[in-house]
C-alpha cells in the first residue's frame, strides 16, 4: 500500500473514531437544560444577569440512563445559560461569566466532561449564540445594561466569529438587537427594538431577518405592542415561528408563547396554545414534531418553571416531564444531531465602500399618518453617525412611476424622506436600514404594506444616471 493510501486510511479511521465518539457522547435522547436557582435575589446589572442570576447553570441530562444522570457543562462559571447545540450534536455553545463582575462571553462545552472554553472576548460582553449552516458562530454584543446611567458605548449588534477568531459586524442599524436564531433557509432572524425617533412606524419590538453576510435587512413580523418585548424566537417543524411575548419591558416579568406562520408572518399572529395562557420562558423544537416548553408549573403553588413536552397541536401544557424543587428549568434543547439549514451565497465585496438602493415606487405606502394626496418628486437620504446625530447625504429625483435609484455609503444606518414639489415631507423613515459593501438592494415602496409583490415592470429610474451620495466631510460613521 502506498504512503498516500495509508494516509487516507488513517485519516478516514480518525474521522470514523471521532464520529463514533461524538455519537456516543451525544447519547440520543439527551437534554441540555438551563437551571436557575429558585431563591436567587441579587440585583441585575445587565440583561443576562436578569435572565441568569448567579448560580444558573447549563447541564446535560442523559435520559437513557436509569436513573437519569446529570453532567454540568458550565463548570467553573458563576452563571450560564442560552445554550445552542452544534449540528453534529457534539458541542454546546452558551453564555457564561467567570466572576460576578465579569462580562458575559460565549463558551463552548462538550459532553465529555471537559471544562468550557471561551470563544469570544468582546468588550461589553456577548450573548445569544447561534450557528450558521457552515458552523460559524454568530452572536450579539454588547450585553445591554439594566440602568440608563450605566455606560453603554455602542448599541447591541450582530457579529460573526470569523475562521481566524476575529469578530466581524453584520448589523448596522440605529436600534438595539437581541435574541437571534437561524431559519431553515439560512437567514438570521432576530428581534429589533422599536425606534424612538419621530416618524417611525414601529410602535413596539419586531422580528427582522438578514442574510448570513448582513445584507438585505427585512421586516419579518410585528411590530407588537409598545412597551412590550419579544424573546427567544425559534422555527418549528411545522413552519411556524414561536416566540415569547411579554407585555412589559421589565425583564423580571414572564411572557406567553405566541407564533406566526413562516409563509404569512404579518397576518398570522396567534397564541401558541389556544386554551391556556401559561407563562413561558422558552420554546424549542424537538426531533419529530414535538415541542419542548419551559413554563410555569401551575400545579405547583410556587409556579416554578418546569419542562413540558407537547405535540404541536396541543392547546394546553398538561403535566410536566421534569421539575425540581430547587431549580427553575428555564430552557431545554435536545443534545442530538440535526439537519443544517440551507447555505446562502454572498455577492458582498469588502473592497467596495458603496451599495445601490432601488425603490420601485416611493408613492406606494400603507402609512397614512403622514402626507396627503401629493406625490413625491424627490427623496432625501439621511444617515446616522457615530455620535448619534442624523446627517443629510443628499437628494435623489423620483421618476414619474415613483422609482428612484441611489448609490450610498455602506455599513451605516440609512433613512429616507419623500418630499413633494414644495419640499413638504410626505413620509419619513428614520435611519434604521443599511447596505453592505457592493449590495444591490431594492424595495417596493415607502412604508409599503407587508406581504406584497411588486408589479412586473422596469422602473424608469434605471434609464437615468444613478445619483451618488456620500457622508459629509468629517463625518464619523458608526
Amino acid at each position: 500500500m502506498s504512503v498516500f493510501r495509508q494516509l487516507l486510511v488513517l485519516i478516514a479511521g480518525a474521522m470514523l473514531l471521532a464520529n463514533i465518539g461524538c455519537r456516543q457522547a451525544a447519547r440520543q435522547n439527551g437534554l441540555v437544560l438551563v437551571q436557575t436557582p429558585v431563591a436567587a435575589t441579587q440585583p441585575a446589572a445587565d440583561m443576562l444577569d436578569a435572565r441568569y442570576p448567579n448560580g444558573s447553570r447549563v447541564l446535560f441530562m442523559d435520559q437513557t440512563a436509569d436513573p437519569k444522570t446529570e453532567m454540568v457543562l458550565s463548570q467553573g462559571l458563576v452563571a450560564a445559560g442560552d445554550p445552542v447545540v452544534s449540528y453534529d450534536g457534539c458541542a454546546v455553545y452558551f453564555v457564561g461569566k467567570e466572576t460576578p463582575e465579569s462580562d458575559w462571553q460565549i463558551y463552548r462545552g462538550n459532553l465529555s466532561g471537559d471544562l468550557p472554553k471561551p470563544v469570544t472576548s468582546m468588550p461589553g460582553g456577548a450573548m445569544h449564540p447561534a450557528l450558521l449552516p457552515t458552523g460559524s458562530l454568530v452572536f450579539i454584543s454588547p450585553v445591554p445594561k439594566m440602568h440608563p446611567g450605566q455606560p453603554q458605548n455602542r448599541l447591541p449588534a450582530i457579529y460573526l466569529r470569523a475562521a481566524n477568531g476575529s469578530p466581524s459586524q453584520l448589523s448596522f442599524g440605529a436600534r438595539a438587537v437581541s435574541d437571534l436564531t437561524i431559519l431553515a433557509d439560512g437567514r438570521i432572524l432576530f428581534v429589533q427594538a422599536p425606534s424612538n425617533e419621530a416618524g417611525s412606524a414601529s410602535a413596539g419590538p419586531a422580528l427582522f431577518t438578514i442574510n448570513s453576510d448582513g445584507t438585505e435587512i427585512t421586516a419579518f413580523a410585528g411590530a407588537l405592542t409598545a412597551g412590550s418585548r419579544i424573546e427567544h424566537p425559534r422555527l418549528l417543524a411545522d413552519g411556524r415561528v414561536a416566540f415569547i411575548h411579554a407585555a412589559s419591558n421589565d425583564l423580571s416579568t414572564r411572557g406567553v408563547a405566541e407564533c406566526v406562520s413562516l409563509s404569512r408572518p404579518f397576518q398570522s399572529l396567534a397564541p401558541l396554545f389556544s386554551g391556556e395562557l401559561a407563562l413561558v420562558s422558552s420554546v424549542e423544537p424537538a426531533l419529530g414534531t414535538n415541542l419542548l416548553i419551559c413554563a410555569a408549573n401551575t400545579a405547583d403553588s410556587s409556579h416554578r418553571l418546569a419542562l413540558f413536552q407537547v405535540e404541536p397541536a396541543a392547546t394546553v401544557l398538561a403535566k410536566p416531564i421534569l421539575t425540581d424543587p430547587q431549580w427553575n428549568i428555564c430552557e431545554a434543547v435536545e443534545a442530538v444531531a440535526r439537519p443544517r439549514p440551507m447555505g446562502r451565497l454572498s455577492t458582498m465585496d469588502p473592497q467596495k465602500q458603496t451599495g445601490k438602493i432601488l425603490c420601485l415606487n416611493a408613492n406606494f405606502s400603507g402609512d397614512q399618518s403622514m402626507g396627503g394626496q401629493s406625490l413625491a418628486t424627490h427623496v432625501r437620504l439621511t444617515a446616522r453617525t457615530a455620535s448619534g446625530t442624523t446627517v443629510v447625504l443628499g437628494e435623489a429625483p423620483v421618476q414619474a412611476d415613483g422609482s428612484f435609484l441611489a448609490e450610498v455609503p455602506t455599513d451605516v444606518p440609512l433613512g429616507f424622506e419623500t418630499l413633494d414639489a414644495n419640499n413638504h415631507v410626505l413620509h419619513r423613515q428614520p435611519p434604521v436600514i443599511w447596505l453592505r459593501p457592493a449590495e444591490n438592494r431594492s424595495c417596493i415602496g415607502c412604508h409599503e404594506p407587508p406581504n406584497r409583490a411588486p408589479h412586473n415592470a422596469r422602473p424608469l429610474a434605471l434609464n437615468f444616471p444613478i445619483t451618488s451620495l456620500n457622508l459629509p466631510a468629517g463625518t464619523t460613521p458608526p
